[in-house]
């Protein structure tokens, strides 16, 4: 009877662990996207769907991350038709840094171009290629807010779509120690090249950080 009952036992767990491997079969990553054909795209940003930059408390970083795919809305912008995300600043804009762009995602990064707009939707500020750096797993444009500034715009960068970016992931560990004959060191892990291509898809980013969370506490209730 325990014979019997372990071969049950084997047999179930045999079946789980096959639906499991069934299931798990790998998901394609999502490719760049690097042709954009929509028209008839309005000339300007709804503002009333602009997604906030405020958190619900204050706190010393607060990010937004949101996917830009073939559903997101589009604008025509400088006589070019793009997809776009816009973001409404915090209404205490004096002691904050945004850091505003596209994560990476492992085939591609969103080209992000940004723009600062007033609270009519005006363009107050925009930003040259050279101001957009790679911080970490972000390639982004740093600034303060300006009087006046009300949103952030983000839409893609044509000339940016298609042209890849290389990195070198390196997650080596070196150790040294002394030997009976000398000194050795030796490497582990590796290192992995890296090829991400912008895309008019993929995911914008923002990031405010505040230098003064305590403000909230001083203001009378």
């Amino acid at each position: 009877m325990r014979f019997t009952l372990n071969l049950s036992v084997v047999a179930a767990a045999a079946g789980l662990l096959g639906a499991c491997a069934g299931t798990s079969a790998s998901t394609p990553l999502p490719m760049a996207t690097i042709h954009y054909d929509h028209q008839g795209c309005p000339t300007q940003p709804d503002l009333g769907a602009a997604l906030s930059l405020t958190p619900e408390k204050e706190k010393a970083a607060h990010t937004v991350t949101t996917p830009v795919r073939a559903g997101t809305g589009c604008l025509t912008w400088a006589g070019k038709a793009t997809p776009y995300v816009v973001y409404a600043l915090p209404a205490d804009v004096e002691d904050k840094t945004f850091d505003v762009g596209a994560s990476l995602e492992s085939q591609r990064i969103f080209a992000p171009e940004v723009t600062v707009l007033d609270a009519q939707g005006a363009p107050t500020r925009t930003f040259a290629r050279d101001q957009f750096l790679y911080r970490g797993g972000v390639y982004s444009v740093q600034f303060r807010a300006r009087p006046g500034d009300a949103y952030v715009l983000v839409t893609a960068a044509p000339e940016l779509v298609g042209k890849a970016y290389d990195s070198i992931a390196i997650g080596t560990t070196t150790t040294s120690a002394y030997t009976g004959y000398g000194s050795a060191s030796w490497t582990v892990g590796n290192d992995n090249a890296q090829s991400r291509t912008f895309s008019y898809e993929g995911s914008a980013q923002v990031s405010v950080f505040d230098s003064d969370t305590k403000e909230a506490a001083k203001k009378p209730g």
